[in-house]
């Protein structure tokens, strides 16, 4: 693995790893927001870009449900891992090293629908305008920008904030994620949470413990950031120039309530 790699590459390579050993139906878990969707745009033919392919989950899910998917990534690591998803699921996907902020201009008016999963990690509010100016303008009329973690049934301000402190209370400020064999050693994951001003760090540690006793260790840090609450969003997207935002609440598969939110052009 190289140490040049970026951070997510390393996260998405990790937990490609992680994933031999565990088993969860990923697509699964995530499915309730894709079924969702289609309830919402139930036409044939609709063209949809997975802006946060990941390693394809919900591009594969779109996909399986009769949208029209374009996976865009600009993981390396998470485009070979789409790709090999859509392979074994059967499904067509193109696959594609798109980025944000720079979509609308390399492939304007080219789809019905932008789910976006990842909105909220966007720190800057004029890398958030930026971006969202873009999506919209990547959209064709009538289309509609998915994202997530705004909550509607909590739409006044400072709604973040009170996640950031529940998070804060609640959440373990050292976590072990997971450890598995490799290479005759073990590989452990273990995630410590830092307050950052109105931010968590998370960082992301893979401890490698080999068999002939030496070691490695390789990071990553995240920063979840919490202001883009469905207030935050609303003020957002009316400045990049979206008509309307709607917030929709449904179950996911374990029953609880889940929130996405809809931009529309």
């Amino acid at each position: 693995m190289s140490h040049s790699e970026s951070t997510w590459d390393r996260l998405h390579r990790w937990e490609r790893f992680h994933r031999l050993f565990e088993p969860v139906d990923f697509r699964r878990w995530k499915r309730a927001s894709q079924k969702h969707l289609r309830t919402l745009f139930p036409a044939s033919g609709l063209r949809v870009l997975d802006a946060t392919a990941g390693l394809g989950d919900h591009s594969v899910n779109l996909a399986e449900l009769g949208f029209v998917v374009t996976a865009g990534d600009a993981s390396e690591v998470a485009r070979e891992a789409t790709t090999e998803a859509a392979r074994a699921a059967g499904v067509t996907i193109e696959v594609a090293d798109l980025r944000w902020e720079t979509v609308g201009r390399v492939r304007p008016l080219a789809y019905d629908l932008v789910f976006h999963d990842a909105l909220h990690w966007i720190e800057r509010p004029d890398t958030m305008q930026e971006v969202l100016r873009s999506l919209r303008a990547t959209l064709r009329p009538k289309g509609a920008l998915v994202f997530f973690f705004a909550d509607p049934r909590d739409a006044s301000p400072g709604a973040g904030e009170r996640v950031r402190q529940w998070d804060l209370a609640h959440l373990p400020r050292l976590e072990r994620l997971w450890q598995h064999p490799w290479q005759g050693g073990t590989v452990t994951h273990e995630v410590m949470r830092l307050p950052s001003g109105d931010a968590i760090d998370e960082r992301h540690a893979f401890s490698i413990d080999r068999e002939d006793a030496t070691s490695e260790m390789q990071e990553a840090t995240l920063r979840r950031i919490y202001r883009w609450d469905f207030h935050a969003m609303q003020e957002a997207c009316g400045a990049a120039g979206f008509a309307s935002v709607e917030g929709h609440v449904f179950d996911n598969d374990k029953g609880l309530p889940t929130s996405m939110c809809l931009a529309r052009v």
